[in-house]
């Protein structure tokens, strides 16, 4: 009865460490990468496949810095001028693992803006180029939502300013739905319930997916502005 006990306990808690692992969708911080390189492309630790995505041309631009706003070091996204690849090359994308897109699933990024001189665009996608949800943060710190594909982004949220924010997406690809909530270093949270997603047609997205959160500087002129990035998360679990 006792090695039977034994038994059970230990398929109860693999089962509970499989459970555990099977809700990461990526997980990047950059405490292990070195000071004022680029990020590793191969993320270390669970859930395993998770990657950075950026074109060589784009390193010139990425810069892992000493930084306090989420662990030890964070990874500059600064405009530097950088050779001409086109727009859609310009993007730094973090790409989850194959996953069930029928599932909520929850994007989170923790970052801040420091001499902001344009804009910084953020999308939401299947890892597929079919988008969830796009996402603007204006020079003076406005946040708005894209409503559709061709929109300019004319859902304005709020404004988070300089400071250090907590951006998460919460998407339901089954209802063509999101909501988005940003938490501010001060004042209230900020929240948008219940959007249409860009994609407007569920069976258009790939299943299984592989969710990628995804950001670029709106202007390619080389404005030396930085948005820092302290971690990212994409999960199957409430943050």
């Amino acid at each position: 009865m006792k090695r039977l006990s034994i038994h059970l306990l230990v398929l109860l808690l693999s089962f509970l460490g499989w459970s555990c692992q099977s809700s990461k969708i990526l997980s990047a911080s950059f405490e292990g990468d070195a000071i004022n390189n680029p990020p590793n492309k191969n993320l270390p630790g669970d859930p395993a496949g998770d990657v950075i995505e950026y074109v060589n041309a784009l390193e010139p631009q990425l810069k892992v810095q000493n930084s306090p706003i989420a662990g030890a070091k964070a990874l500059h996204f600064t405009n530097v001028a950088i050779t001409n690849p086109p727009g859609h090359q310009r993007w730094l994308s973090f790409k989850g693992v194959g996953t069930d897109l029928t599932k909520t699933i929850w994007f989170t990024h923790t970052g801040q803006n420091t001499g902001a001189s344009h804009d910084l665009l953020i999308d939401v996608s299947d890892g597929h180029g079919h988008l969830m949800a796009r996402m603007r943060i204006k020079s003076n710190g406005e946040v708005g939502l894209a409503k559709n594909i061709t929109d300019d982004y004319t859902d304005v949220l709020g404004n988070i300013g300089s400071e250090v924010h907590t951006i998460i997406f919460t998407t339901s690809a089954s209802t063509l739905k999101y909501n988005v909530t940003i938490f501010k270093t001060t004042g209230p949270a900020i929240t948008a319930e219940n959007k249409p997603m860009i994609t407007d047609n569920a069976l258009s997205f790939n299943n299984p997916a592989h969710p990628m959160l995804s950001f670029q500087h709106s202007e390619q002129s080389g404005s030396s502005h930085t948005y820092a990035i302290g971690s990212v998360t994409i999960s199957k679990k409430k943050p």
